[in-house]
């Protein structure tokens, strides 16, 4: 009898929250993040790009000076 009672509030409690006008909002803002505009990813990939070439470009070059 305990458990039928401790499943019927559990089922209460998780339909409270699925009606509930503020938790709605702010889980359907969880699913869809705001996407950045796709020149900054794309800037961002360039320059880590740019960075690893110079890196690797300085740990080759057999003068240091």
């Amino acid at each position: 009898m305990q458990v039928r009672a401790i499943i019927w509030l559990a089922m209460r409690e998780t339909e409270e929250r699925l009606n509930s006008p503020h938790l709605s909002i702010s889980s359907s803002s969880l699913q869809f993040p705001l996407p950045s505009p796709p020149g900054i990813s794309m800037k961002r990939s360039l320059q880590r790009f740019l960075q690893k070439r110079r890196n690797r470009i300085q740990a080759s070059c057999p003068y240091k000076g």
